[in-house]
């Protein structure tokens, strides 16, 4: 049963992979530069969405996890096993935070707006907000969890801390278009921004 979870894991790992690089692939380097407000909303919204499509199939994996943990007795290492994939999970969340949320904001550049750099720098406060909420559930992580409660456990803080940095995300696109009206209306105009938009956090 482990391995078809795996299989699954690994397949849906290369479709959002393939889909990171179709977003994010063809944008060039902007890092420290004035771009037009458009063109930054289309790449931080581009970005913003690869990173959670990053986090959704994380999530899928680790809800695998939380069933494959109740199907044992506690008795096999089975809890254990399984805690180790949830850490390896916690891990690419924060590698596709780093590689993917951060460096891609970083990359949009600065808008042309009054509040261009003040929005800029919301966004990659949310993004550095969220690599340390994601290290710290790390943290809380038990190394060798003694049952399957234990190990059911574990899933909590990663979970929590995923579920709370796409709601500050929101918040933080939020306050972005409150900084300037050219700031909310490159959002709007955004192709990118509206669809991610439409996703519930």
């Amino acid at each position: 049963m482990r391995a078809f979870v795996w299989i699954g894991a690994i397949v849906v790992g290369v479709i959002v992979v393939s889909g990171v690089v179709a977003a994010i692939g063809n944008g060039r380097d902007n890092t420290g530069e004035t771009v037009r407000a458009s063109h930054w909303a289309d790449d931080v919204c581009g970005t913003t969405g690869a990173w959670e499509g990053q986090l959704e199939a994380i999530r899928d994996e680790m809800s695998a996890s939380n069933f494959a943990a109740r199907q044992n007795d506690g008795g096999s290492g089975d809890s254990v096993e399984e805690t180790i994939s949830v850490r390896e999970a916690v891990d690419r969340a924060i590698r596709a935070t780093t590689d993917t949320l951060q460096t891609g904001l970083e990359r949009a550049g600065i808008p042309d707006a009054n509040q261009g750099s003040k929005a800029s720098a919301t966004l990659l406060t949310w993004a550095n907000r969220t690599e340390e909420n994601l290290r710290i559930a790390k943290g809380l992580l038990k190394e060798k969890p003694s049952s399957p409660a234990e190990a059911l456990g574990n899933l909590v803080p990663p979970a929590a801390a995923l579920a709370r940095s796409a709601v500050e995300g929101r918040a933080a696109y939020k306050r972005v278009a409150a900084l300037d009206p050219a700031l909310a209306d490159a959002l709007d105009g955004s192709r990118n921004c509206r669809d991610l938009m439409k996703e519930a956090p």
